[in-house]
């Protein structure tokens, strides 16, 4: 009888880490997207800004060009910011699969 049980709470654990693994892949799928749409605004941006600056002088062509060179470190962090957030992920999923495989 405490065989059955134990290995019903083993079946109830493991599924319960299977839970957690897809819930920790569908999350690095999302960061993934945000991250290239994010990457893709600000492609955009560099692009309409490009052609805009272009055609501006003084003030005008002063404050974009600040603000281009504003978000440049901001672009930075972000990437390296979400490039930290995916390793930990991974490691988090990889963690959560050797649990599931000592349980199978």
């Amino acid at each position: 009888m405490l065989s059955f049980l134990e290995s019903i709470e083993k079946e109830v654990k493991r599924r319960a880490y299977e839970t957690m693994s897809y819930c920790l892949q569908s999350y690095q799928g999302q960061v993934e997207e945000t991250s290239e749409e994010f990457d893709h605004g600000l492609h955009s941006f560099y692009h309409v800004n490009d052609e805009y600056v272009s055609h501006c002088q003084g003030e005008p062509r002063e404050a974009s060009e600040a603000i281009y060179g504003d978000l440049r470190p901001i672009e930075s962090h972000i990437d390296a910011a979400a490039d930290d957030l995916l390793h930990e992920i991974s490691r988090g999923i990889a963690r959560i699969q050797r649990k599931i495989e000592e349980l199978s």
